[in-house]
């Protein structure tokens, strides 16, 4: 019953499909509390002098739009393997792998910018705070489809009976 859910086409054509349309959504929203944010230049007078301090986007949000990114490659990557490549043991364990560090960088990604949301990096006056509040909702949804795709891909990888490759030699010939 487990293999069977694992082995199933359509419904990893639908997940995979969701993955590419949630990470489209968090680039365009990301893209957008990026471009909106518009860093500033502080003037900072300290008792030793003075300087001008240039605060920009934070790295969390720059590092949610390559999660998004690495998304795409990924699905890309699971539609070609699973074509061309389907008995190798070794592409098998590169999808985990994919998958995996995948599945990682979501769950950093989309934590990072939720600790930010509630600072004054995204207070209420700024217009940048409702498209990253929603980067931040559609990135942990798209943690949970990984967790549901790496599961069902470690599942069909560790689980599968692989044959291994008929020897091209003849049985009488001398080597």
């Amino acid at each position: 019953m487990v293999m069977k859910i694992a082995e199933n086409k359509t419904l990893d054509s639908a997940l995979r499909a969701l993955q590419l349309i949630f990470a489209i959504i968090v680039m365009g929203t990301d893209g957008y509390a990026i471009h909106a944010f518009r860093g500033h230049t502080a003037y900072v007078h300290f008792k030793f002098g003075n300087f001008y301090a240039y605060y920009g986007v934070p790295d969390a949000w720059g590092f949610l739009m390559f999660c998004a990114g690495w998304t795409v490659l990924t699905v890309i990557f699971h539609l070609i393997a699973g074509v061309r490549f389907a008995d190798r043991a070794l592409i098998g364990y590169l999808r985990v792998a994919v998958e995996a560090v995948a599945v990682l960088s979501w769950l950093a990604g989309f934590i990072a910018v939720a600790v930010q949301i509630s600072t004054d990096i995204c207070s209420a006056g700024k217009h940048s705070c409702g498209s990253l509040t929603a980067a931040t909702v559609f990135s942990g949804l798209e943690w949970l489809l990984f967790i549901v795709t790496v599961a069902r891909t470690a599942m069909l990888v560790f689980n599968s009976s692989r044959k291994p490759k008929n020897s091209t030699t003849k049985p009488g010939v001398d080597v």
